[in-house]
C-alpha cells in the first residue's frame, strides 16, 4: 500500500508528464530553488485545428524566413544553421501539454510557444527546411511530421515517439540524427521503458481508450527487443563536462532520469558560447533560454542521472 502511495505522490508532482508525452511537460528544475512541478491549465488551442491559427503560424514562418533569410544560412554547416535558428526562438512562450490538445492525433504546429520537445522539433525541422530544396511553410510542416512519428507517418496516437529514446533510435533510422551516446563514453541505462502503461490511467487518451492502451503496451514490448541489440546508453552528469570538446552546436540532448519506467525528462540542444557549453532549451520556467553551463544545468535537475546525446545529420541543400 505504501508503494502505492509513493507512485500517486510522484504522478501528483509531475504533472503534465501524464498528460500523453512522458518528456514533453519538461519539468521545472531551477538550479537555485526546489523544483516547481505544479501542473499548468492547458488553455491554448491547436495551431493545426482551425483556418485562422494554420494563417497566423504561416506568417510568423514567413517573418522569421524573411529575417534569416538575408544570410546565406543555406551554406553553413547543419550546426551552425541550428544555434542560428533556436536563437530567433529566444524568449518565446513555454506552454504544457500543446501536443495533447483534443481526443485524437492531429498535426501541431507552432513558432511562438514550446514544450520542450516541441522546441526541439521546431527548430530541427526549420533548419532541414532551410537546407532543402524547397524551404516552403508546407515543407517544414512535413518535415515537423517526419521527425515526431514513427517512419515519418501519422497514424494515431500510437504512432508518435512517445519516449525520447525512442524518438532518437527511430530519427536515426531515417538519417535524420545520429546517436553520439556511446562513442561520447556512454554506460548502459539497464531499465525496462514502460512508463505509460504503467500510468495508463494518468493519460486520457489511454484511460479513456482501450485501443490505445492496447498499442502503447505493444510499442513499448518492441522497444525492449530494439534494446537487445541496442542497448540504451547514457553519460553520467558528472562526465559531462569531461566531453565539452566533443560536442557541437545543435547536438541534441535529452535528460536522463531515474524515474522509474522512464528515459528522460527535458531535452533541447547545445549551444556553444565564448564561456563555454550552454544549453538552449524551452524552460518550464516560462519560455525559451539559454542556461549557461550544461553540466551545472543538468545536476541541477532533480532524478537527472546525465544525458543522452543526438547530432543532426548534416542535411544537405541539394537532398
Amino acid at each position: 500500500m505504501q508503494d502505492i502511495d509513493n507512485l500517486f505522490l510522484i504522478c501528483s508532482l509531475l504533472g503534465n508528464i501524464f498528460l500523453g508525452f512522458p518528456i514533453s511537460n519538461c519539468i521545472n528544475y531551477n538550479q537555485q530553488a526546489q523544483p516547481s512541478l505544479v501542473a499548468k491549465p492547458q488553455t491554448a488551442s491547436p495551431q493545426n485545428s482551425d483556418t485562422p491559427n494554420i494563417s497566423a503560424s504561416k506568417l510568423e514562418y514567413q517573418r522569421l524566413m524573411q529575417q534569416i533569410g538575408e544570410r546565406k544560412i543555406t551554406t553553413l554547416p547543419i550546426d551552425e544553421v541550428l544555434q542560428t535558428v533556436s536563437t530567433k526562438f529566444l524568449g518565446a512562450t513555454y506552454r504544457e501539454g500543446l501536443l495533447d490538445q483534443g481526443p485524437t492525433e492531429k498535426l501541431f504546429v507552432s513558432l511562438t510557444e514550446f514544450d520542450c520537445v516541441l522546441f526541439v522539433e521546431t527548430v530541427l525541422a526549420f533548419s532541414r527546411n532551410l537546407r532543402s530544396p524547397s524551404p516552403s511553410y508546407e515543407n517544414f510542416v512535413e518535415k515537423i511530421q517526419e521527425v515526431r512519428y514513427a517512419d515519418g507517418k501519422l497514424d494515431g496516437y500510437c504512432s508518435r515517439l512517445h519516449y525520447f529514446s525512442e524518438w532518437i533510435r527511430n530519427n536515426q533510422k531515417r538519417n535524420i540524427v545520429r546517436d553520439l551516446t556511446s562513442e561520447l563514453g556512454g554506460i548502459p541505462l539497464n531499465k525496462k521503458l514502460n512508463f505509460m502503461s504503467s500510468n495508463w490511467q494518468k493519460y486520457p487518451r489511454l484511460k479513456n481508450n482501450e485501443a490505445n492502451h492496447q498499442c502503447i503496451l505493444a510499442m513499448e514490448q518492441k522497444m525492449e527487443l530494439e534494446k537487445r541489440s541496442q542497448p540504451l546508453r547514457y553519460i553520467p552528469s558528472q562526465k559531462i563536462r569531461s566531453i565539452y570538446s566533443l560536442l557541437k552546436a545543435g547536438d541534441i540532448i535529452a535528460v536522463t532520469t531515474d524515474l522509474k519506467g522512464l528515459d528522460a525528462t527535458h531535452t533541447g540542444f547545445v549551444y556553444p558560447t565564448a564561456n563555454g557549453i550552454a544549453f538552449i532549451h524551452a524552460s518550464p520556467s516560462g519560455k525559451v533560454k539559454v542556461s549557461p553551463d550544461l553540466q551545472r544545468y543538468i545536476e541541477g535537475v532533480d532524478h537527472a542521472i546525465g544525458i543522452m546525446v543526438a547530432r543532426p545529420v548534416n542535411y544537405s541543400a541539394d537532398r
